[in-house]
Order: structure tokens, then sequence, then C-alpha cells
């Protein structure tokens, strides 16, 4: 089915060129999603049981790990695009964009679809770079879809910082295949590798790591190379933003961690996960002080998902079974918090027309439903319980205490207390504070519900029956482990 979805996908792409009506494409994108979200769910009794998945004599292989971001691309996919159908019709009746823009969105939201999934499906890691390539060229023009001067220097910004990361990235994969004795073509099979650490010369491979881990990091928005992420998130039209924050941002880790996984079998590199905390750490420290300092509601929910790429690598940095778990839901559970909040941010800024944090008060009565849905997902992102993300980040936690690292966890308690604090700040003001905004409901609030309300369903499917999903995680925890 996977197969399937892929070959439909393309023809949707064709289609775009060629059709004039903007409802039958957005209706054929969501039903080719509604299509791979049901193939990934077909695969949930393999993986469960974990198995492997594979086709194409290896070429197209599904694990536990890889599994959990299909699973992300495909469902978040299929939510953007159901919102995205009332976002681009808005547009277009306020006239700020035309069916041509229309039909290039679409376009651009299929491709950049589809370079993920080549990301997450493939075993070769040359292919997994090209498509990792290929989401930056997509995302770029989604980024500057708005045609003004802000939007476009951030996608030039991006465009320009990601491209330095991902050519850092090539350049450790060649330093990585130089590193490997007896070339041949399984040399760049990520699953052959993982199973043959000794063909890899260790002091090759470290500083090849080096150069995997920075470029990548990139993309996956860990500071200190995460400068081009407020401004693309801030700018990007909202369904592209959730998008990017709630799966993108996880399909780069994901890339590192492949990575971290050959390697961690190799003798003198055991200690290769000590940059996922260093790294980890500077993401905490940074994001968590800029998000007192945000009048930009969008540049804020940026900066949380440098906070939240960081708290995951720290998870997997530490390396304990309880902290690998907790990043893993920490991950599954921000793709779709970050994912409502963008989209109600996008709801918010139609009706408001600013993302000046400042002049959004009175939410609870000009948007009521949207207000509800925004404390909920500022509780699901600041892991309040009983959300998934409050089991999350305590895992970490007591990972670091059990492991006797006191300080490291009372620097990470400490930046968690400040993101809550900050997070409370602001949205208790946009919600409740009256300002001079009237108080009269608007009547947007009642539109493009739906996406949000599924968004909330499967947040709280994932924080009420874990048991579900940790099956698959546990199956993750030995291959990482």
């Amino acid at each position: 089915m996977i197969i399937c979805y892929l070959i439909s996908a393309a023809a949707i792409l064709i289609f775009i060129s060629c059709s004039r009506k903007i409802n039958l494409i957005s209706y054929m994108t969501t039903l080719s999603l509604f299509f791979l979200v049901a193939a990934a769910l077909k695969l949930y009794p393999l993986m469960k049981n974990n198995g492997v998945y594979s086709l194409m004599n290896g070429m197209i292989v599904v694990d536990s790990l890889n599994y959990i971001q299909l699973v992300l691309i495909s469902t978040v996919s299929l939510i953007v695009s159901l919102y995205s159908r009332g976002y681009i019709n808005h547009e277009i009746e306020e006239k700020k964009i035309d069916a041509f823009y229309a039909k290039i969105y679409y376009f651009l939201f299929n491709l950049f679809i589809l370079s993920m999934l080549v990301v997450v499906l493939s075993a070769n890691i040359l292919l997994m770079w090209m498509g990792l390539e290929a989401t930056t060229l997509s995302t770029a023009f989604l980024i500057g879809f708005n045609r003004h001067e802000l939007s476009l220097e951030a996608a030039w910004k991006y465009i320009i910082i990601c491209s330095v990361g991902i050519a850092l990235g090539l350049i450790g994969i060649i330093f990585f295949l130089f590193s490997i004795e007896n070339a041949s073509y399984a040399m760049i099979n990520w699953n052959y590798l993982a199973m043959n650490p000794d063909i890899v010369n260790p002091d090759i491979a470290k500083y090849a790591f080096a150069f995997v881990f920075i470029g990548i990091a990139t993309k996956a928005g860990l500071a200190p190379m995460h400068t081009w992420l407020p401004d693309a998130h801030s700018e990007s039209p909202s369904p592209i933003s959730a998008m990017m924050s709630g799966v993108l941002l996880n399909l780069a880790l994901y890339y590192i961690i492949r990575f971290h996984m050959i390697l961690k079998n190799v003798p003198g590199l055991e200690n290769s996960r000590q940059l996922f905390m260093i790294f980890g750490f500077i993401s905490l420290f940074v994001s968590s002080f800029s998000i007192l300092k945000q009048k930009n509601y969008k540049r804020l929910l940026a900066f949380s998902s440098v906070e939240n790429m960081g708290i995951i690598a720290i998870g997997i940095g530490i390396g304990s079974n309880l902290a690998i778990y907790g990043a893993i839901l920490h991950s599954i559970i921000h793709a779709f918090g970050k994912t409502l909040l963008f989209l109600v941010s996008g709801n918010i800024l139609n009706v408001y027309g600013t993302k000046r944090i400042e002049k959004v008060r009175n939410l609870i009565k000009v948007m009521p439903i949207n207000a509800l849905m925004l404390i909920l997902g500022v509780l699901v992102i600041t892991g309040v319980p009983p959300f998934a993300s409050f089991i999350s980040e305590y895992s970490i936690l007591i990972s670091m205490i059990s492991g006797g690292n006191y300080f490291l966890a009372g620097a990470y308690l400490f930046c968690l207390l400040i993101v809550f604090a900050g997070f409370i700040n602001v949205f208790i003001r946009m919600v409740f504070e009256s300002g001079d905004i009237p108080a009269e409901r608007s009547g947007m609030d009642k539109k493009n519900l739906v996406p949000l309300i599924a968004t909330l369903t499967v947040i709280f499917y994932i924080s009420l029956s874990q048991s579900q999903i940790n099956p698959i995680i546990n199956n993750v925890l030995n291959l990482i482990n």
C-alpha cells in the first residue's frame, strides 16, 4: 500500500499541473493521505511484534523506528491537508492569492510530503540525504509563499543556512563511506552497516559523525544552528509551520539517530551520544530564555520547537532505556501538540490580522472555541498532566537523577519552568485580558475546526492509551541501545 501511495502522490503532482479546479486538487491530496495513514496503520501488527517490512530488495525498509516517523508524517499531513483546504479558500476569498498560487501551494505541499517519505522509507543513506535536501527546496518556496519582504527574507535565510548544513552532512557521509573497508553497494545501506560495525574505521568515522551531526542538526533546529527556524516558522503559512515543526524537525533528528545506530557498536565511538547531550542542553538554554522576550506568538512557538528538539536530544544523549523512552514519546506528542498550536495560530491570524502578542486580546470572547484549543495546546506543549508530554519530560528528568547527574537535572528542570512561565504569561494575556478588543464573537471561530478536533483527539488518545504505542517504543529502545 505504501508503494501505491507513492504512485498516487506522484500522479497528483502531475494532475495539479494540469487541473484548474482547486477543490478537486485539495480533495485528491486529502484522499491520498488518507490511504497513506491506512497503509501505516496496516503495518502496526507487524511493527508491534518487532517485525521489519521490506520491499524492492531492501531498498525500502520499515522498522519500529522509522515506522513512528511514517505514522507522524502521514497523520500530521492528513490533518494539515484538511486545514489547508479552508486556509487556501480563505486566502483566495481575501484576494491574497489566486488560483495559480493555490495550485503552487498544493504542488509544493505534495512534493514536501514525498520528499519526507523518501527519507523515512529509504534504507540508502545517500538517497535519504537527497530526500532531506529535497525537503529544503520545497519548503523554501512555501516559506516565501506570502511574497512579502519578511517571508522572502526568511526563505533565503532558511535555504542558505540549511543548504550549508546539508552540505556539511554530505561531507560527513563522504568521510563515512571513506572509512569503510571493502567498499561495495551494500555499504550505503544503513541496515547492513548497523549489523557490520567492524568494517568501519573508527578514526575516520568519528570525524564523519561530527560533520553529519552538525550539518543535519541544522535542519533539526538544534542550537546554535537554529537561527533560520524562528523566522521561517513565523513567516510560513500556518499549515506549513505545523508541518515543519511537527514532522520535519523530527525527521532530521531521525537521520542523525540512524547514523548513531551504525556507530554505537564501533569500538572507540561509544561516547558519540555526548553530542546529543551537548547540543540538547544548548538548545534548551537558548530557547527557554528566548521565549521570555518574544513579541510574536508564532516566533514564540518556533522557539518552543527548538526547546522540544533539545529535550528529545537530551533523552537520546542520556542513553538509558527510560530516557530514550521519554525522548521517543516526546517526539510523538510534540508533533501533534505543535501542530495544534500552529493551526490555532492560523485561525487567530485570520481574525486579528496580526502576529503581535500585545494586539491579540479577549480571545476567550472573540474566539472561545479556538481559545480553548489554544489553552489545551499550551498545556500539552509545556508538559502538564495528564498529557503524555508530562510523562516524557518526567522520564528524562528521572533518568538524569538516577544516573547521579544532579546538576544537569536541576538545569533541565529550571529551563522547563522558565518555558512554562513564559507560555502562561503570554497566552493567559492573549486569552483573558480585554485590552481594546471588542467582546463580540467572530463568525470565523467555528470555521476550520475539524482539523483541530482531530489533532486534539489524537493527543488525548496518545496520552490516555499509551499501552497501544508502548510496544512500538520498546522495540525502538532495542534498536537504539
